[in-house]
């Protein structure tokens, strides 16, 4: 098994390879970081007739869903070309990488009626208020109180329009993609029915449980019946990028065009409980954890639901993908000692103070306390750096001080992507 650690800005992107060739794309970053740093590499795979096996969106947060949205809006500007030309007819070549062809996608998908989410287990709630653009006029304005409020606000309310992109960008009208077809293309939840088979990865479901997922929907209903015009105005963007693709004109600029529609709305923000869909990817003896940005309480009952704890109750792997960016309200000291691992990999550029130092401290300070029952080496992995970073220079100061020779943990390393390093490869045997 290898996996890939991309540099991703604030967002998660892995792509992990299996011993036959077999891959799994865990998220993408945010679009910005989709264009800078993933969208080439991943083009290369299809110069070299490799697919995405699985492209897996871990959960709606814009950070993680709004690359794959960009890389799904680059194969449909692709698919336009092809169809014209085909037919003989001039038509301007996509000035973007063309992506690998992707055979299926895993996504918790978000539907846009309250029928169809009534129907199967749907998740979180979100919406866009007046306290929304309050704090994006303030931040206009120039208050930097408010500045980090509304560019959070902006993200959330972005991040529902993503995920009803996605269904529709994947749908039978436009790409054709398949929807979780291990599950019907319903929800993927936690389930006794066993792995999933890719190749010679094995994939366990650990998250979420449909009893989260139960009073997710819940939530979700309650946005919808808030929101019956925002969800209109999607439906209409959607209908016309039909028309474009079969008329051949390339579609516009989601991510612009949704945020104008989050400017006009006014309704009551609250943060979104996101059920990440949490997996175990195996191979060969080899084991990692995805995580999303699932909290740790969660996670610890995910593993204990599945059995994967020891008797004394702690869960050793090769490859764990830290929780939320190395957040603090994805971190305890009680997970850190009872989940162990020989390479931890941190996916965040120091935005929104992630990784967080303390939870990384937290994490070189389990390993004091909690060895390895089998020994050898720990190492950590940054997909950003102090050299790469343009800002929050103090926290990366911080964060790669503590591997400072004396410093940290005999047998600890530290892996950070360099400035001008496509990605860092983690390669298990």
């Amino acid at each position: 098994m290898k996996l890939e650690i991309f540099p991703s800005a604030s967002g998660d992107c892995l792509l992990i390879t299996s011993a036959d060739g077999r891959t799994l794309l865990a998220d993408a970053g945010l679009p910005t970081a989709y264009d800078d740093f993933i969208a080439a590499p991943l083009a290369k795979m299809r110069d070299k007739g490799t697919a995405i096996d699985v492209a897996y969106v871990s959960h709606i947060d814009r950070d993680h869903i709004g690359g794959i949205l960009r890389m799904l809006d680059h194969e449909m500007k692709w698919r336009v070309y092809e169809h014209m030309t085909c037919k003989g007819r001039q038509f301007k070549k996509p000035d973007v990488p063309r992506p690998p062809q992707i055979s299926q996608i895993w996504h918790n998908a978000f539907l846009e009626t309250i029928a169809e989410t009534e129907a199967i287990q749907l998740g979180s709630a979100l919406a866009t208020s007046a306290g929304a653009l309050a704090a994006l006029n303030a931040a206009a304005l120039g208050d930097p109180r408010q500045a980090a409020l509304a560019a959070e606000v902006e993200m959330l309310a972005l991040s529902v329009g993503d995920a009803i992109e996605v269904n529709w960008r994947i749908g039978a009208d436009q790409l054709d993609i398949p929807l979780n077809p291990d599950f019907g293309g319903n929800f993927m939840v936690a389930r006794p029915a066993g792995p999933i088979h890719l190749g010679s990865l094995t994939v366990t479901v650990l998250g979420p449980t449909a009893k989260q997922l139960k009073e997710l929907r819940k939530e979700w209903i309650i946005w919808l019946r808030k929101s019956n015009d925002y969800v209109k105005k999607l439906r209409k963007q959607h209908d016309r990028d039909v028309d474009d693709l079969r008329s051949g004109m390339a579609p516009l600029d989601i991510a612009r065009r949704t945020r104008e529609l989050v400017l006009t709305i006014e309704k009551d923000v609250t943060p979104p409980n996101l059920a990440s869909l949490v997996l175990l990817v195996e191979e060969n003896g080899s084991r990692a954890l995805l995580t999303g940005d699932a909290g740790d309480a969660s996670l610890l009952e995910y593993f204990d639901n599945a059995g994967l704890m020891d008797p004394e109750g702690r869960l050793e792997i090769d490859v764990l993908k830290v929780p939320h960016h190395g957040a603090h309200n994805s971190y305890s000291s009680e997970f850190a000692e009872r989940v162990r691992a020989r390479h931890y990999v941190f996916c965040g550029d120091g935005e929104h103070h992630n990784p967080e130092p303390e939870v990384v401290a937290g994490y070189l300070a389990a390993i004091e306390n909690s060895p390895l029952a089998a020994g050898g080496e720990t190492t950590f992995w940054f997909n950003w750096s102090r050299t790469r970073a343009t800002k929050h220079h103090d926290l990366w100061e911080e964060v790669e001080g503590m591997f400072k020779s004396g410093k940290a943990p005999p047998g600890v390393k530290r892996r950070s992507i360099r400035k001008n390093q496509k990605r860092l490869v983690l390669a298990l045997a």
